[in-house]
């Protein structure tokens, strides 16, 4: 598997730093929204402004579409959620205020659009009913100690999450039940290795239609996990190449390329994989994963986040937000 990066392009649709971005293949539209709570729809195409609107005055941390309600955005600003249909930007269809206390830092729908997953800075993860004009708060639990600063629903288990914070532990939980399944920490650190930047859970990666998980984090650790089967839960495969500095965004770009940014402003792309016969059997698991890094590419800036998909059967679109008010799009062929 090779990656050949080739071409780049750029936008400047904010007056500040962008700090979060989803792409939406079925609408061919983009989201990105900055420091000032300012919201900017734009074409994946051509990267041109569609709209712009902003919400609150508070910090746009997460943006995300409805992954089966594809008309459906919403806005994260400081503690409160905005829901908008992108046809009508004039007014929100609902606000969510009474979900969190504290900032909000992620959001993600599950793949049939029905919950809405949400994570904030007390270190709480909600799982929030979005399917009926009557929101319901499905489940809340405090997941961390300490900043929640990721979470993502676990592919193919309709009530299963996994979540990441700077208590530096990886949670993995059913959202009807009260007690975690699994708690998972990072990778073992190599013998005489020296540790600078603690563990922290930056981002959590998944796929719907892969198996694996990643997870970047403050030491600049980017570890592969794979799910095996509800008793086994998530079992450690191996790393991905380190980013010095911390490993600040990671995305699953499809079920096998994996694209992590850090603070040392590369973006790293690898490609992971696990030959047949390493399926778990009787509840072990084979660690006979295939990892190489496919690409490396040199941003020149800090990562806030990546997103990104098929560009088309043969290109892969990445949109890059890093510490400026700038969004960059590369393109690679597969």
């Amino acid at each position: 598997m090779s990656l050949s990066n080739l071409c780049s392009e750029s936008a400047e649709h904010h007056d500040c730093t962008v700090l979060t971005i989803d792409h939406n293949d079925k609408e061919g539209l983009c989201a990105s929204g900055d420091e000032r709570g300012t919201v900017a729809l734009w074409s994946p195409q051509d990267l041109n402004l569609v709209a712009k609107f902003t919400p609150d005055l508070e910090p746009c941390n997460s943006i995300t579409f409805n992954l089966r309600k594809t008309k459906c955005l919403y806005v994260s600003s400081g503690v409160n959620i905005f829901e908008y249909d992108v046809r009508n930007l004039d007014a929100c269809v609902r606000a969510l205020r009474d979900v969190h206390e504290d900032e909000v830092n992620e959001m993600v729908t599950d793949d049939k659009g029905q919950y809405l997953l949400t994570c904030d800075d007390d270190g709480m993860v909600c799982c929030l009913d979005v399917s009926t004009q009557a929101l319901r708060c499905v489940s809340r639990f405090q997941c961390h100690d300490n900043i929640c600063s990721s979470a993502q629903w676990v592919p193919g288990r309709t009530a299963e999450v996994v979540s990441g914070g700077m208590d530096c532990k990886i949670v993995h939980r059913d959202v009807y039940k009260a007690h975690p399944m699994n708690t998972i920490t990072e990778p073992t650190t190599q013998e005489g290795a020296h540790v600078i930047n603690p563990p922290f859970v930056n981002s959590i990666a998944t796929h719907w239609k892969s198996r694996y998980m990643v997870a970047g984090y403050g030491s600049g650790k980017v570890g592969v996990w794979r799910l095996g089967s509800r008793k086994v839960g998530y079992k450690f495969v191996k790393n991905l190449p380190e980013h010095p500095n911390g490993a600040g965004c990671v995305r699953m770009i499809n079920s096998n390329v994996v694209a992590s940014g850090g603070n040392d402003s590369f973006i790293n792309f690898s490609f992971i994989e696990l030959p047949s016969n390493s399926e778990h059997l009787n509840g072990s698991f084979v660690h006979d994963s295939k990892v190489s890094l496919i690409s490396r590419l040199f941003h020149g800036k800090k990562i806030n986040w990546l997103s990104g998909g098929k560009s088309s059967e043969k290109e892969l679109a990445v949109f890059v937000a890093d510490e400026t008010s700038t969004i960059t799009k590369y393109i690679y062929r597969l």
